[in-house]
């Protein structure tokens, strides 16, 4: 461990790292040594062995994926990988976020089956699907479920299952995402192609297709030949858009996440497609110094304002295509959704705010805060909750009405209350819902959301738990740093530790005493904090939080205080200039 500053030993012991292996391993992740073998996951002999007898028989293949930005960079890898093998015979399907609503569709497959489609292939959806896959086998379609969310006691009766979380299965890692679920498909593949070339097996049909053939012959028109043929490692090239969603999606960046990402953004750095170059060059910032930041804050949003706001096949299509020029014209659609996102977002939080006020003036502002509009977007709700959740430091909910018709929302909790725990306890208050502790997603009738607020809030005070109301999780400083230390020298240190995420979060570092200079309120609605500080030895700097407000902290800040600043260090390379920055944690 002597090779690490004493700080960065600190911080690895922090993450339960104690040996120089297990330090080389986390700072230095091998794909080779680090990453499982797919045929660990259970059905994934199966799913592989379908594949290829559907890519033999020469049968059409839909590859059916969510809307966001996970499922869009999943179905991208399978689509890149049939498109290398030159494999013609399949078609990429993404359900319309406001129009069809998320999930693997009955409809959707009977229309697949009426195109030709034999083999679906779902990606990043489909673990509940019990009906849908029912009425494809009705059908006579075969279906390979490969998802990441979390399986219900019993999964749908598909000719295979690929999900790390579901039962029974010994993959030593159940915390990828849909598009890295969908990478290790890919990798099984290719793997069984060659197995099966190399022993003659029955799936290569090229051998019952031209009998008395010599073997160079047999291959010629063979695409499993052609995937068996692929050059060793040749899949690695597909690792950007597994990093793109492993961020985007925010699972754990530990374990083979953490190795997928890291070669991942190593693939970025160099990636020929088009579409990251045209996005790069579209919001100014460098491909070679492409981090989990700019895929978490610029490129994800922008891959998800396509469903949120237009229609999924423009991300899908600005991740697809070879030409630049397409992918230019597709960067700037996206990013004018983006925009036109942040407009819509930002009205619905101006007008949650008013409505906020006039309840704090009667003093009715409720432990669970719900609140609507039938005319709001539900593909935009979960950002306005997540903002004002924050803010207010409870839960609050926001819902709309799709393009079905259904009232559908989000929640965010900023107290440390369960949200799906507050949805359980609430009973019959919801047609049905899901998520995790942090964040969930409901259905409402039109009868039972004007008592909603009611209901949800009964149920939070009902429930037994040690989190109390209003009281967040303490920030705890993982080390202390001066402000002559904040460099580019002592991030690029840091940066060893990087991809950060959730599981192997940013250091949050400590700088006591400082004093503040001077405070600055920025962006349109002037929802951004910035302020300068200076320490006795009068090195300073300036640290900055978006949507907050000097009040947002556990102390509040004014000028001319003395205070314990708690940030992270970042870099920035807006315009292709690396700035380095401290991201206010809080005030105390």
């Amino acid at each position: 461990m002597e090779k690490y500053s004493e700080i960065i030993q600190v911080l690895l012991k922090k993450i339960g790292i104690t040996t120089l292996k297990d330090a080389e391993a986390f700072i230095s992740p091998s794909y080779d040594l680090h990453l499982h073998d797919p045929f660990l996951m259970k059905g994934m002999q199966e799913a592989a062995t379908r594949t290829l007898q559907a890519v033999a028989n020469n049968e059409k293949i839909a590859i059916y994926s969510d809307f966001d930005a996970d499922g869009i960079p999943a179905g991208v890898i399978l689509h890149n990988f049939f498109k290398r093998i030159k494999y013609d015979n399949f078609i990429n399907y993404i359900p319309h976020r406001d129009k069809e609503g998320y999930g693997f569709h009955s409809e959707a497959v009977e229309q697949l089956h009426k195109d030709g489609v034999s083999l679906i292939i779902t990606v990043d959806v489909g673990i509940t699907a019990m009906e849908t896959v029912e009425r494809a086998t009705e059908l006579g379609v075969d279906v390979i479920i490969t998802d990441h969310h979390e399986p219900k006691e019993q999964v749908p009766k598909a000719i295979a299952v690929l999900n790390p979380k579901q039962k029974d299965c010994n993959y030593p890692f159940d915390g990828l995402c849909g598009a890295g679920v969908a990478y290790k498909l890919v990798q099984a593949i290719i793997l069984q192609a060659r197995k099966s070339v190399e022993t003659k097996q029955d799936v290569c049909l090229c051998f019952a297709h031209q009998p008395g053939a010599t073997p160079p012959q047999k291959h010629t028109s063979c695409f499993v030949f052609n995937i068996a043929q692929l050059p060793k490692g040749w899949e690695k090239w597909l690792l950007d858009l597994v990093a793109i969603a492993t961020v985007a999606d925010m699972v754990p960046l530990v374990g083979e996440n953490r190795v997928l990402v890291h070669w991942g953004l190593h693939v970025l750095h160099k990636s020929k497609r088009p579409g990251i170059q045209a996005l790069c060059n579209k919001l100014r910032i460098s491909q070679q110094l492409l981090d989990e930041n700019d895929i978490g804050f610029s490129i994800g949003p922008r891959i998800n304002a396509a469903s949120r706001m237009g229609h999924p096949d423009d991300a899908f299509k600005l991740l697809s295509t070879e030409s630049l020029e397409e992918a230019e014209d597709l960067a700037s659609k996206l990013e004018s959704l983006n925009n036109k996102r942040k407009g819509q977002v930002a009205a619905m939080v101006r007008k949650i705010n008013s409505k906020v006020e006039a309840m704090q003036e009667l003093g009715e502002l409720p432990s669970v805060l719900v609140v609507g509009d039938p005319s709001w977007s539900p593909a935009l709700v979960g950002l306005a909750a997540g903002s004002l959740a924050d803010k207010l430091g409870k839960v609050v909910c926001v819902w709309g009405r799709e393009g079905t018709g259904v009232l559908k929302g989000s929640c965010r909790s900023g107290d440390g209350t369960s949200v799906v725990e507050t949805f359980e306890a609430a009973g019959n208050a919801l047609l049905y819902f899901g998520g995790h502790s942090a964040a969930g997603g409901f259905a409402v009738s039109d009868e039972q959301v004007h008592t909603l607020g009611k209901a949800l809030s009964d149920a939070r005070e009902s429930l037994e738990t040690s989190t109390k109301p209003n009281n967040k999780e303490e920030v705890i400083a993982d080390a202390e740093l001066s402000l002559s230390k904040v460099n580019i020298s002592t991030l690029k240190e840091f940066k060893l530790l990087a991809p950060f995420g959730i599981g192997n979060p940013k250091p949050v570092f400590a700088f006591k005493g400082v004093e503040v200079v001077s405070i600055r309120h920025f962006g349109k609605e002037q929802n951004h904090i910035e302020i300068f500080v200076k320490d006795p030895s009068g090195a300073s700097r300036k640290a900055s939080k978006f949507f907050a407000t000097s009040e947002s902290f556990s102390k509040a800040v004014k000028e001319g205080n003395t205070i314990t600043l708690l940030a992270n260090l970042e870099e920035s390379s807006f315009a292709g200039r690396r700035t380095l920055e401290l991201r206010i944690v809080d005030i105390v």
